[in-house]
């Protein structure tokens, strides 16, 4: 009997199991392995566009960025740290340079020379005294301490006044490279001209460097 009894246990259980199961509904889905890992792929971009349109994080940098620019505007600087523009007003323009100036100059080349001519002889109103005599230098050689003898006298003088000089005169100073017009009146020693021949008189100067002649000029005026 007591067999019987737990038989029947057995088939209430079993009973009741299949009564269950009987009322439950099973659901099966399938899935391919490629569709699952497309749906993996969509839901990453879905991902990153939310990502790129939404910024969680931005707000709050946005704000930490505001609240240090308004701690920097309300706090004291020094004016010290405050830098002036430069004064546009003040700095030189570019100034272009013409194409006459870049070319390249000249050298020059010496001749190696000192020439002397007469420019100017000037007499008094009646022509008998010398006012003064104007010459010029072209000095081609070096830079020196002219000195000039200065003489006239009538074609039919001796000799010896044809030789003796009215005037010695040392420039004051050094001249340089170059013509030098040097004119003579105060320097002049004598004045007066020669009487012997009342139509003409000769005038010859010397120039001079030191104890070295360097050129003889000679000019011959009319008196009459």
């Amino acid at each position: 009997m007591a067999d019987d009894g737990l038989f029947k246990g057995f088939e209430d259980k079993k009973e009741g199991k299949k009564k269950m199961s009987d009322d439950a509904v099973e659901i099966k889905i399938r899935f391919k392995k490629s569709w699952l890992i497309h749906l993996i792929y969509i839901f990453i971009i879905i991902i990153l566009l939310i990502l790129l349109f939404y910024n969680p994080f931005a707000s709050y940098k946005c704000e930490k960025g505001l609240n240090e620019l308004t701690s920097e505007i309300v706090g004291d600087e020094p004016e010290d740290d405050v830098a002036e523009e430069p004064d546009i007003a003040d700095e030189p323009e570019d100034v272009e340079e013409d194409d006459e100036d870049l070319e390249p100059e000249t050298e020059v080349v010496l001749s190696g020379k000192v020439t002397l001519t007469i420019d100017d002889i000037e007499l008094g109103a009646n022509k008998t005294r010398v006012e003064s005599i104007t010459i010029k230098m072209d000095n081609q050689k070096k830079i020196f301490t002219p000195s000039v003898y200065v003489y006239w006298y009538d074609p039919d003088s001796i000799e010896s006044m044809k030789s003796t000089p009215k005037s010695k005169i040392t420039y004051t100073g050094a001249i340089p490279i170059g013509v030098k017009v040097w004119k003579l009146d105060t320097e002049l020693t004598a004045h007066y001209l020669i009487a012997e021949d009342d139509n003409k008189e000769v005038f010859k100067l010397e120039l001079y460097d030191g104890s070295t002649l360097l050129d003889t000029k000679a000019q011959t005026l009319t008196t009459n």
